[in-house]
């Protein structure tokens, strides 16, 4: 079968393989699309995270944000038929089938033909934007500020949006992505690569010195970090500028990973009672709310997926995602 597989950093090519061969119980999904997910990008920059793929003999197969149509079952599995439209979540999905086993088959969703195999696909990292949503706990009125637009940010934008009536600051350094921020309704966007974000963020909820540390209080309620910190980044991450712009008591919700160790002054964390959350994956209970936001029409998804590609284009599909001026969301659809 057709596959994108990993070798090494930058190294992703495309290959024939051989198709999983089904276990008792288990189930061969066709593959209809497949996600370029951020910490697929971090395996294909620098090798990192190599559990998130499926391992060959020689390289590995990444992919696990997913959908497709069931095409073979072994043995019994309950309320599952062939034909049977479905999103899931497992590992090895840059690939024409993927082989869902017992443990995968429990995220199972099934969908009518009224959402689409590229808008099902989304349905993981909407989760993963919806748990950090939950986090942070928006009400109508308070000020919650983003900082990274890419799918993440933006389904913790449109989560947001589609509970309450917040006001919502996207930080990005790249103009389509902040276009886009503003056609979900981020209400302002700030471009950090010819503004200075704490700066513009401080301005506009106001902000005052503290005593005690040297230190700077903002007045915003959430900040969340959907940039992390990148293995040849320099200058002040994400997590420090968020440290700033929080109010006293505020919260700061870690959604990025990180390639590199960031140094924060916890005085700072002490002296303003902020409360840093790490927000990792979603529950099963977050993936079936996230996908029936997508379902109900209550989110839209497909103005987030700006590229499809063909299995055989594997190197340009991960190159294109990342370049975050013309990228948001890149899809295979094998």
């Amino acid at each position: 079968m057709k596959a994108a597989v990993f070798h090494g950093p930058r190294d992703v090519r495309f290959e024939e393989i051989d198709r999983p061969v089904l276990k008792q119980g288990e189930v061969l999904l066709k593959v209809r699309a497949c996600g370029i997910c951020g910490s697929d990008l971090h395996t294909y920059r620098h090798g990192l995270f190599l559990q998130l793929g499926n391992p060959l003999d020689s390289g590995r197969v990444l992919g696990h944000e997913f959908s497709g149509e069931v095409v073979e079952i072994n043995g019994q599995v309950s309320g599952v038929e062939i034909g049977d439209r479905v999103v899931c979540v497992g590992i090895g999905a840059n690939a024409e089938f993927i082989r869902l086993t017992p443990q995968m088959l429990e995220s199972l969703i099934h969908f009518d033909d009224s959402v689409s195999f590229v808008e099902a696909a989304t349905t993981e990292p909407l989760a993963t934007s919806l748990h950090a949503a939950r986090l942070g706990e928006a009400t109508d009125g308070e000020t919650h500020v983003i900082m990274g637009a890419g799918i993440i940010g933006l389904g913790i934008l449109q989560c947001i949006k589609a509970s309450v009536s917040a006001r919502v600051i996207l930080v990005d350094l790249s103009e389509k992505r902040l276009a886009k921020a503003r056609e979900l309704g981020a209400d302002i966007t700030i471009n950090a690569s010819d503004k200075n974000a704490v700066e513009e963020v401080l301005a506009i909820t106001g902000s005052e010195q503290l005593h005690v540390v040297e230190a700077v209080q903002g007045n915003v309620d959430v900040v969340y970090d959907c940039a992390g910190y990148g293995k040849n980044f320099k200058g002040t991450s994400v997590l420090e500028q968020a440290m700033i712009m929080a109010k006293q008591n505020g919260k700061v919700v870690i959604v990025a990973v990180f390639e590199q160790d960031v140094t924060i002054d916890y005085n700072i964390v002490v002296r303003k009672g902020i409360r840093v959350l790490g927000s990792w994956a979603w529950t099963r209970d977050e993936f079936v709310e996230a996908f029936e936001l997508i379902n109900s029409g209550k989110v839209d998804r497909k103005p987030l997926v700006s590229h499809t590609f063909e299995l055989e284009q594997a190197g340009e599909a991960y190159e294109t995602q990342l370049l975050a001026e013309e990228a948001i969301k890149v899809v295979f659809k094998p």
